[in-house]
């Protein structure tokens, strides 16, 4: 498998605090038959100021430990959509997934779907491809499933949380991720974790669902063939 979305990078956002903690997320992760992984730290304006020098230098650090656990590390951004989410980009300020044309997006849960759509034929336009986080979270995609649709329509790629799928984070994320999985509108299922035992990495128990309810094929595809894309530039 490979994990597109995790905050295992120490000391940058609110997921692992220290070079332990991240090296005790990787061993984890392998652990659970992950070979490669994306860290995602948070670029939110006012919350999480995404201190680029650190990330870089944090990354260089950890890199060694992944190499011995046979992981593939590489860097990305879970960008908290704003009006200079292009410019950012373009900039160089934060990293697109495994510096690829796709980026992370994450918008607010009561964020509306007109602002959704927007930002996202604007990231579009910009020659990028979003894929956008943790789509249980977000109020006017939960009421209305089609709108998923429509944003896969548009180009984008939908992440759902492994956790979700499992439960882990309530009944309501449980029955809507699996709604989405049934009607084969997710493409990637990721950790999002953010530590050793606080939001753990649950990949291997999620894929075993969703390879048993939904076919190895379908498990196969979002937790290992689409997010080789991302990661190897495979067609």
């Amino acid at each position: 498998m490979i994990d597109i979305h995790c905050h295992m990078l120490y000391g940058v956002d609110d997921g692992a605090k220290t070079i332990d903690e991240s090296v005790g997320m990787l061993k984890i992760a392998h652990e659970q038959g992950i070979e490669a992984v994306i860290l995602t730290p948070h670029l939110r304006h006012g919350m999480f100021s995404h201190p680029l020098d650190k990330i870089e230098e944090h990354y260089k650090k950890l890199k060694p430990y992944a190499d011995e656990c046979g992981i593939d590390l590489r860097l990305g951004t879970e960008y908290h959509v704003a009006s200079d989410i292009v410019e950012s980009f373009k900039s160089g300020r934060c990293h697109t997934l495994a510096d690829s044309q796709y980026i992370l997006t994450e918008y607010s849960s009561v964020s509306e779907f007109s602002f959704m759509l927007n930002m996202t034929k604007e990231v579009i336009f910009a020659g990028y491809i979003p894929v956008i986080a943790h789509v249980e979270r977000y109020g006017c995609l939960v009421d209305d499933p089609d709108n998923v649709e429509e944003l896969r329509g548009m180009g984008a790629f939908i992440q759902v949380n492994a956790d979700a799928v499992l439960g882990i984070d309530g009944r309501g994320a449980k029955k809507y991720t699996r709604l989405l999985l049934k009607r084969g509108l997710v493409d990637f299922i990721a950790s999002d974790s953010h530590g050793t035992k606080t939001r753990a990495c649950n990949m291997k128990k999620c894929y075993d669902v969703v390879s048993k309810k939904y076919g190895k094929d379908y498990a196969d595809k979002i937790m290992e063939i689409n997010p080789s894309k991302i990661i190897y530039k495979r067609n």
